[in-house]
């Protein structure tokens, strides 16, 4: 089971301003992406779109910097809805690029040039054209029911086992409101693997070691 982590310093302790990053969350985050990469998370998007390109900028680097301490196997991705994103995958060493939700097929190949290519998908059909447009994995959302976009009605297991069949190869992680009880159904419905902000963010994702683990324990199904 391959483990794709998304940060939101939101969920940190503390308080937080739009376009301002604090020492606290700095620091907060790369604890956490050495973390989740020592313990063997695949990929880490850095979602932490409001920021400016410096912030950006300088909390990739040092995000890779972490990764690469942790003689971990984690890559770091830049969610490509920050202004600055290519510019920080660029200057970090980052892996690639995350496009979120309403790219296009063209935007693929220019985010090829950094690397590996992530996408947001929302049906079957998106992920049909994100193979189509050579992607390397795809996030399929909202699987369940989810407490970043409530409004949105969850595409069950019976989607992600179509739109799994649709990759034809291509990676699809499950995302939206997963935990780790769910997982294992995830990967049964044939899902490459799990993506999630507030199960790693709090500690709660599968395979997560006891000194990560929040108030609901995570369930080890990492294999």
């Amino acid at each position: 089971m391959r483990l794709y982590a998304i940060t939101d310093r939101r969920l940190l302790p503390g308080d937080h301003t739009r376009g301002r990053l604090t020492q606290a969350e700095r620091d907060g985050l790369i604890r956490l992406a050495e973390q989740w990469a020592a313990a063997g998370v695949d990929y880490i998007q850095l979602r932490e779109k409001d920021l400016s390109t410096p912030d950006l900028i300088v909390l990739a680097q040092l995000i890779v910097g972490a990764v690469r301490c942790s003689d971990g196997c984690g890559q770091l991705l830049i969610n490509a809805g920050a202004p600055g994103a290519a510019e920080a995958a660029r200057a970090s060493g980052a892996a690639g690029l995350h496009l979120p939700g309403r790219w296009e097929a063209e935007q693929v190949g220019w985010a090829r040039a950094l690397g590996i290519v992530s996408v947001g998908c929302h049906s079957v059909g998106e992920i049909a054209v994100a193979r189509a447009a050579g992607a390397d994995m795809a996030l399929l959302s909202p699987i369940f029911k989810t407490e970043s976009h409530p409004e949105a009605p969850p595409l069950g297991l019976e989607v992600l086992a179509e739109g799994c069949r649709t990759a034809a190869g291509v990676p699809v992680f499950a995302l939206g409101g997963v935990t780790a009880g769910d997982a294992a159904a995830c990967i049964a419905a044939g899902a490459a693997g799990v993506a999630a902000i507030r199960m790693f963010m709090r500690g709660q994702w599968p395979g997560a070691p006891a000194e990560a683990q929040g108030d609901q324990p995570g369930q080890s199904l990492r294999h």
